[in-house]
Order: structure tokens, then C-alpha cells, then sequence
């Protein structure tokens, strides 16, 4: 996965609150193209470049973060 793509899916899933500049730092350093979109955005939590993604409060597994911001762009069709 590229740079670009990975900003790309962010940017659908969490809008443009995401930091283009540290997202790339981050993924800079290192070969992500055989990682799969949850393992980056996994590094990018480590980092705590993401944090809190769904704004509850609450540490949930990076799966039930992403699920739940998904849930509040689109009106709970995702479970949570």
C-alpha cells in the first residue's frame, strides 16, 4: 500500500481531520507495501497519531475504533 492510498482510506473513513504531514513521517521510515490497512492504521495508533478515533473515550482495539466512527458517519449500519 502507498503513501498516498493510505492517506486516501483515512481520509474516506475519518475525514480531513487526519495530519497528512505525520502520517507520512510515520510511514516514511519504513517498507508498508505487504501491510494490510488495519496493521498501518496500528502503527499510526502506536504513534498516537490516531488515537481516539471515534471520540468515546474509551481504548478499544483499533477494529472497534475505525467501526465506530464508521458508525457515526453513517448512522449505526455498522454495529456499534
Amino acid at each position: 500500500m502507498e503513501i498516498n492510498e493510505i492517506i486516501s482510506q483515512l481520509k474516506d473513513k475519518l475525514g480531513d481531520s487526519v495530519n497528512v504531514e505525520q502520517i507520512t513521517e510515520k510511514l516514511g521510515g519504513f517498507d508498508h507495501s505487504n501491510m494490510s490497512f488495519t496493521e498501518i492504521v496500528a502503527k499510526l495508533k502506536d504513534g498516537n497519531i490516531l488515537g481516539d478515533l471515534d471520540g468515546d473515550g474509551k481504548v478499544e482495539s483499533n477494529i472497534d475504533e475505525i467501526k465506530g466512527k464508521a458508525s457515526q458517519m453513517f448512522g449505526g449500519i455498522f454495529g456499534k
